[in-house]
């Protein structure tokens, strides 16, 4: 059965993001400690929290909620299986734990137990950070249509606008909605793609900015077209966004609009 689903907060446009690397396999790779493992843990989260006391939502928010979902696979894994023989070893690929009959001990099982426990109470408060964070960006953000809305709205402009009034800047972004099917499972894909970055001024409206967009784009001559606005001047790329672009993709999508 194909579900469809839309893009989450985990899949935002990636900005560059270089220097907060956690190694991929944390929970297998090196020594098998749970104490120490969970000070790596740690060390990775402080970074990661420093990010959002400078409002930079992601990709931070976005890795601590796929670690959070690992350890939390991992432990319905442990959770459903003791009946299944005694622990091998971990499928970190597949996140699945490989059982034998005839054990020799049970050493990783008590290790996964313990890095779970210690783990996730700190995901799990660095999960609710980020996303405070992300519903106070949201409940000022002002979203609203442009105009006359065409019927087909899987393709547009976002026009994104943040600062006060004589302070304005405006990026304007063309989206494109597509459909990816992926495991038999259908997802709502949005495209972005920057075709104007400039200052506004106050007595510049959203229409006028549609109209200009129309007549340098003659490809789209009726386009859907969203205004996104925030008064506080926070990093776009990071925050502010992958929230309207979130928006947006369920407003294009709601009742099943194309």
């Amino acid at each position: 059965m194909t579900i469809l689903t839309i893009a989450s907060m985990t899949k935002p446009i990636q900005p560059s993001f270089k220097n907060i690397d956690f190694p991929k396999q944390w929970i297998a790779g090196g020594v098998m400690d749970a104490e120490y493992k969970e000070y790596v843990l740690l060390a990775w989260l402080q970074k990661l929290k420093n990010e959002f006391k400078n409002t930079r939502l992601y990709p931070a928010l976005g890795d601590i909620i796929q670690k959070h979902h690992e350890l939390k696979q991992i432990q319905s894994e442990l959770t459903s299986s003791h009946e299944a023989g005694p622990l091998k070893s971990l499928d970190l690929r597949n996140l699945r734990l490989l059982r034998q009959s005839n054990p020799h001990q049970d050493q990783l099982e008590s290790y996964l137990d313990a890095l779970i426990q210690r783990a996730l109470p700190h995901l799990s408060s660095a999960m609710d950070e980020g996303k405070a964070l992300y519903d106070l960006v949201a409940s000022q953000l002002q979203f609203v249509s442009v105009g006359v809305q065409p019927i087909r709205v899987a393709e547009g402009y976002l026009l994104v606008t943040q600062g006060r009034p004589n302070k304005r800047q405006l990026k304007a972004y063309r989206y494109t909605k597509s459909r990816v099917i992926q495991n038999d499972d259908a997802f709502l894909e949005l495209r972005l793609q920057c075709v104007e970055s400039r200052p506004i001024s106050r007595l510049e409206q959203a229409e006028n900015v549609k109209w200009s967009l129309i007549k340098r784009h003659k490809d789209l001559p009726q386009p859907a077209t969203y205004h996104v606005h925030l008064d506080w001047n926070i990093p776009i790329n990071q925050t502010l966004l992958p929230i309207a672009r979130r928006k947006l993709l369920q407003e294009i999508s709601k009742d099943g609009v194309t």
